[in-house]
């Protein structure tokens, strides 16, 4: 098990793993290797408050029946971002056997906190149904997340919410965040100030909200049943370091597995991407136990 280990790569490799990854057709470092084809399609999973809540899947086509699902949350400040934008993670991660969903979720301000979070933990449960498990031959005991900037916090918010089994439920068998937000209690600590305002309906720290803040936040949480997680962020980057390093923190009091990755340099969630793929990708596959993909036949 390996905690809180904290890496710092030259600012020369950054730029250099960032060049590759604005090109749209090559495979990141790591990704290579036994890949199979994948359909997609467009399902509906709920509809709270008369809002249609959409996902695509990206179905591996192999023979396996009870493969690894992985979760992919988008960012955009809880306030906007497409499920489209983490579509070629999506395909990467399919090519390499995991059945992967893409998910819409509430967006702020006309839904506050809690929809958003209620909304990916209610797709989890979705997922969970034997007519879904059937549907796209997931094993419900390997369901994992990865989440960019505001989908990061949500992917933790999974993560750590709740107790006891990881196979049941809401709750997942692995988390990755990249640049999440883990702790709302302060108004001025994540993106200025005011995406937090508009999330919540409220501004921390004025008492009045402080009980949504820390509703709000992932660290305050974290349990020792909680999720193995992989948390990415950059040292200069809009999402302050602190934020990391208080849920990489309270993950190390609580004895959940987990590291926390920092790059130098401004980067944010997918202004890092392409490094940390690779690292991403071993992550998820030593928890969800994905086995080498078989084309069928």
């Amino acid at each position: 098990m390996r905690r809180g280990l904290t890496r710092a790569r030259n600012a020369a490799t950054v730029v250099a793993f960032l060049v590759a990854g604005m090109i749209g057709s090559l495979v990141p470092a790591g990704a290579a290797g036994v890949t199979v084809p994948f359909t997609q399609r467009t399902v509906q999973y709920g509809a709270p408050d008369g809002v249609p809540l959409l996902a695509d899947a990206y179905v591996p086509a192999t023979a396996a029946r009870r493969r690894p699902a992985v979760v992919l949350i988008h960012g955009g400040g809880w306030v906007g971002g497409l499920r489209a934008s983490i579509g070629e993670e999506a395909g990467w991660l399919a090519e390499r056997g995991f059945v992967t969903f893409t998910v819409d979720y509430r967006l702020a301000p006309d839904h506050r906190f809690p929809a958003a979070a209620d909304d990916v933990a209610a797709f989890v449960r979705w997922l969970r149904k034997p007519a879904r498990m059937k549907q796209f031959g997931i094993d419900p005991e390997r369901i994992g997340a990865l989440g960019s900037s505001a989908g990061g916090h949500l992917a933790a918010m999974l993560g750590a919410k709740g107790e006891g089994s990881l196979t049941r439920g809401s709750r997942l068998a692995a988390v990755v965040s990249w640049s999440g937000p883990m702790d709302l209690t302060d108004v001025h600590a994540v993106y200025g100030g005011e995406s937090v305002t508009t999330f919540l309906g409220c501004a921390p720290p004025a008492s009045d909200c402080l009980p949504v803040a820390r509703a709000a936040s992932p660290v305050t949480h974290v349990d020792r049943t909680d999720s193995p997680t992989l948390l990415f962020t950059a040292d200069a980057e809009i999402v302050p370091l602190t934020q990391a390093q208080a849920m990489d923190a309270a993950l190390g009091r609580a004895g959940v597995e987990h590291e926390l990755v920092v790059y130098p340099g401004d980067g944010h969630a997918q202004g890092f991407r392409a490094e940390a793929w690779p690292q991403t990708l071993a992550f998820l596959e030593r928890h969800l136990g994905v086995r080498p993909a078989t084309p069928r036949s």
